[in-house]
């Protein structure tokens, strides 16, 4: 038997490629990586077992996987983007999903869609929340990183402004800026070893800020601070996306700056640009110095229980 992982090599997000190193890390090798958005087509005669998870997917009429690809749905999530919905929970899979069920759901609005066909599925958490940290404290430096803090549904200079509300000056010269999107590239070998090293960053860092869940995660599982920024995230896709997955975090969200949702009074607020007259409340109340840890209760239970499915998986 081989194995394989689920690979997108067609977005230009490095959170993916985060998820399939998880993957990866949890199997005792990688025969083969899937491209997600083609796992229907038989790349080879061998029997594949595959962890399926991560986020599908933009072909949703490639779908299910080839026949001798054995899946373990864990930590998976359905879109609402290109009517993936009603293609993947059409009845014509039902007896795909029976044979593999129960279905590990990465939120809970992709365990009820499940659940509404007749499913049998369970939350079982993300897989990045499986990565270690092979560094030690001592290791720990300096660096605040800012990955992407604000990237989705926020005008630019209202971002500025949010900005300015939420880091302090005294830090401002110890942070720095990554950007989560890349230009393309379809080398897999190229990408991972890219964003290998951003984990390994990320595992030293003193502090983590970022609106990407899977670099949230991620953090969470290495052990090293994280502030996550839940602002801008309005759509019906966007907050199901996140149902389940932000609850172990430390997070900013539109309580503190309620004219980020997408209600009419926050859309008008932002037309006439008020947030230069006012722009949410006074500094957060954050220690940037000692900054807080998630605690391992809230998260850690998952991802034992996602080692050990995966563990079964291998020696069925």
């Amino acid at each position: 038997m081989k194995f394989g992982v689920v690979i997108n090599p067609h977005n230009n997000n490095y959170g993916d490629d985060i998820q399939t190193i998880a993957a990866a890390r949890l199997l005792p090798r990688v025969d083969y990586y899937l491209d997600r958005e083609n796992l229907n087509i038989r790349q080879t005669d061998d029997e594949i077992k595959m962890i399926t998870n991560g986020w599908f997917m933009y072909k949703p009429y490639n779908w299910p996987p080839a026949d001798n690809i054995r899946p373990l749905f864990i930590s998976f999530h359905a879109t609402h983007l290109n009517n993936t919905i009603g293609e993947l929970f059409d009845k014509r899979h039902f007896e795909y999903y029976k044979k593999y069920e129960p279905i590990g759901c990465r939120d809970y609005h992709t365990l009820n869609l499940f659940k509404s066909i007749g499913i049998d599925a369970y939350y079982s958490g993300c897989l990045t929340l499986t990565l270690e940290n092979k560094f030690t404290e001592s290791d720990r430096t300096e660096e605040i990183l800012l990955v992407d803090p604000l990237y989705s549904g926020i005008p630019n200079d209202m971002k500025e402004k949010i900005l300015e509300k939420i880091i302090p000056d005294s830090i401002k010269d110890k942070t720095i800026n990554i950007n989560h999107n890349h230009k393309l590239m379809t080398d897999n070998e190229k990408r991972l070893k890219i964003v290998e090293g951003l984990i390994d960053r990320y595992s030293k860092a003193h502090l983590v800020v970022t609106s990407r869940i899977h670099v949230a995660l991620p953090c969470l599982a290495l052990g090293t601070p994280v502030l996550f920024l839940d602002l801008g995230f309005n759509t019906i896709d966007e907050r199901n996306r996140f149902s389940g997955v932000v609850d172990y975090l430390n997070t900013v969200n539109s309580r503190q700056f309620p004219f980020t949702r997408n209600d009419f009074l926050s859309k008008i607020y932002k037309k006439l640009k008020l947030y230069n007259l006012f722009c949410g409340l006074d500094k957060i109340d954050f220690d940037w110095d000692n900054p807080p840890k998630s605690s391992t209760d809230n998260y850690l239970k998952y991802a034992e229980s996602i080692r050990k499915t995966v563990n079964d998986f291998i020696k069925e």
